[in-house]
């Protein structure tokens, strides 16, 4: 809920202030863009999955080409941490997982006033996660599972831009990230150091985000 709040203000302060800038675009976008966001992921589908890491900070940034009207597409890189629950580090267990996404991306831009903008988009690509620092109950169980695992994954974004500068616009987002793979605690070696018995672990991997970024155009023609 804090999140939500914050995000809302943060957002009325952006709109405020590209309203004081004045910076007319015609509803016309530059034709190649760079776009990069911050957030904090929540794991929100798989009780295993929340149970076991608590999310850090999620970046991605991206790379695109105004096809035509509002529509673009376009490539991107994303990086997530997570951290272990307080449970583990009672324990001693700091284990962390490391996601990294490869997507293409296509969107849609539509102004809704002359120096702001939303723009919904999908994410389409592959998801690699990979745990470091695992500690195990016993030495017998060393490689007995893998320590990493990927597959594919969608992510619908919504954002919103408000135009600060020449080229230049600021904002907000919402996005859901659904991985087409299973949380498996055993690959991270806690399954042996937590009850499990009873969480739902039904679904794959899945996590919702709220953050800010920037969007910068190349070109204006």
């Amino acid at each position: 809920m804090r999140y939500s709040i914050s995000f809302i203000f943060i957002m009325s302060c952006f709109f405020c202030f590209s309203q004081e800038e004045k910076v007319v675009y015609k509803n016309n976008l530059p034709r190649f863009s760079i776009r990069a966001n911050v957030a904090i992921p929540k794991a929100v589908t798989s009780e295993v999955l929340r149970h076991s890491f608590a999310g850090v900070l999620t970046g991605d940034a991206n790379v695109n080409y105004k096809l035509f009207s509002g529509f673009f597409v376009g490539l991107g890189y994303s990086y997530s941490y997570y951290k272990t629950q307080k449970a583990f580090y009672y324990q001693n267990i700091y284990t962390n997982m490391q996601t990294h996404n490869g997507y293409l991306k296509l969107g849609y831009d539509k102004f809704f006033d002359k120096n702001a903008f939303y723009t919904i988009s999908l994410n389409a690509g592959y998801n690699y996660n990979a745990f470091q620092g695992i500690k195990y109950k016993n030495d017998s169980l060393i490689g007995k599972y893998p320590t990493n695992f990927g597959g594919g994954f969608i992510e619908p974004m919504f954002g919103l831009y408000f135009i600060v500068d020449p080229n230049f616009a600021i904002g907000g987002h919402i996005s859901y990230n659904y991985t087409f793979s299973q949380f498996n605690p055993a690959y991270a070696g806690l399954d042996k150091w937590y009850e499990y018995k009873g969480l739902k672990n039904n679904w794959s991997m899945s996590a919702i985000t709220f953050g800010f970024g920037f969007y910068y155009g190349i070109s204006r023609k």
